[in-house]
């Protein structure tokens, strides 16, 4: 008897024409062509900003994810896919650590966008199954940094950053969701919706004041719950986080090495000006390189050791040994291997390696005696222009406010008088 074929659906209409459809959706997801060019494999997981499935590319057999937004009436859909348009620019961004953008579409009038698989364990999977050792969590984070910076070099902020948004595969770690916080801020009311979460808010995005740096706020959170395995605010209702936010300081247990708190604590002030103010600064901070293939120079001033091989000093062990159990290792061995760094352990430098480093030292040191006078100068011009460019708009302000009180003066005058000669 041969095998009868899955049934293969017509293709869309336009999505101006096709209204929101979640019930046609769940019923024919699973059928091949419902997705042109997909066939939807499994659910990976859903949130606030849509589902999300593993799909696979029926030409190629590869697989990837593809994300349904939710939306939660048409008018908003509309919007959305205006919205959608802006994925484009978020497409021409490849980094190893960010989950690429590959298409977008609508389907049943729900607006989708496929990405690349970046497997089906995040970063949160990690922390609540608390098998995450010190070392780990600092190599996850480092490269979790890495995609944001790439995200800010290219004047975008993610907004939303959270565990649950730091995809796990092998040995590497994307950042995904990225933009899509913007694209259904006007599907949502509540605070924990198209502003990012609670947990890991800023505190000036309350205010619609953010920028880069709250994505590094965000980072200092997401550092601190992966050392701990909690976040530093919690509270029965999202207005009380939010609040401890704005004005209580975080409490940073001792276990986590002293450098690590410097940049939890610094990442987490409440005034933006006091934090690092690039994900380039904050790296190197914690003597890692921004970027791939960047040869990091480290300041004289850098804390030694490093910080990496200070991360595996005692803290509270999860996993196993947490619990008692007979596999755990032995109680006086330490929990993790020490880290050490690409210097250590190095031969002496010989004299042509000192005299090539004394060359590249002078070089560094030229740039920056080229680039700070020309900054410098950039920075008073242009609040020099901006002054003179408001200040005709400022006196025209306080003209149109003078002639506004005379007017109104005359006014009032006029109507004393009126009122006088009627009554005499």
């Amino acid at each position: 008897m041969p095998q009868m074929e899955a049934e293969r659906l017509p293709p869309r209409e336009s999505p101006d024409r096709v209204a929101i459809d979640w019930e046609s959706f769940y019923a024919n997801y699973r059928k091949p062509g419902y997705v042109a060019g997909f066939e939807i494999v499994n659910k990976l997981g859903g949130g606030v900003f849509g589902v999300v499935f593993k799909a696979r590319k029926e030409s190629i057999g590869k697989d990837y994810a593809i994300k349904f937004l939710k939306v939660d009436d048409e008018g908003v859909r509309d919007a959305v896919l205006r919205e959608l348009e802006s994925v484009d620019h978020f497409a021409q961004i490849d980094h190893p650590n960010l989950v690429s953008i590959e298409d977008k579409g609508t389907v049943d009038g729900i607006p989708f966008i496929v990405m690349s698989y970046a497997g089906q364990h995040t970063l949160r999977t990690r922390i609540d199954e608390r098998t995450l050792s010190s070392d780990d969590a600092l190599r996850i984070f480092i490269q979790a940094a890495r995609g944001v910076q790439a995200l800010h070099e290219h004047s975008l902020v993610h907004f939303d950053l959270k565990p649950a948004n730091i995809f796990l595969k092998g040995d590497i770690a994307r950042v995904g969701d990225y933009g899509l916080s913007k694209l259904v801020t006007e599907s949502r009311n509540s605070l924990s919706f198209g502003r990012g979460t609670p947990y890991y808010m800023a505190p000036e995005m309350l205010k619609r004041r953010g920028d880069a740096r709250s994505d590094i706020y965000s980072l200092g959170i997401i550092l601190y719950e992966c050392l701990t395995g909690d976040v530093p605010f919690r509270g029965d209702s999202e207005w009380e986080v939010l609040r401890k936010h704005e004005q209580e300081e975080p409490r940073i247990p001792d276990s986590i090495a002293a450098p690590v708190r410097d940049v939890i604590r610094r990442c987490l002030q409440k005034d933006p000006d006091q934090r690092f103010q690039s994900v380039r600064e904050l790296l190197h901070q914690l003597q890692a390189p921004a970027s791939l293939g960047e040869s990091l120079v480290l300041p004289r001033h850098a804390p030694q050791p490093a910080v990496a091989a200070q991360v595996a000093e005692p803290r509270p062990v999860y996993g196993p040994a947490a619990r008692g159990d007979s596999a755990a290792p032995d109680a006086g061995a330490p929990a993790t291997a020490p880290v050490t760094t690409a210097a250590e352990g190095l031969p002496p430098r010989s004299p042509l390696g000192a005299l090539v480093a004394a060359v590249f030292r002078a070089f560094e040191i030229l740039v920056l005696a080229v680039l700070v006078p020309i900054r410098a100068v950039s920075v008073v011009v242009g609040r020099v222009l901006g002054f003179a460019l408001a200040l005709p708009f400022k006196l025209l302000a306080i003209v149109l406010t003078l002639a506004g009180y005379l007017i109104t003066a005359l006014a009032f005058a006029t109507l004393i008088v009126a009122i006088f000669r009627i009554l005499t």
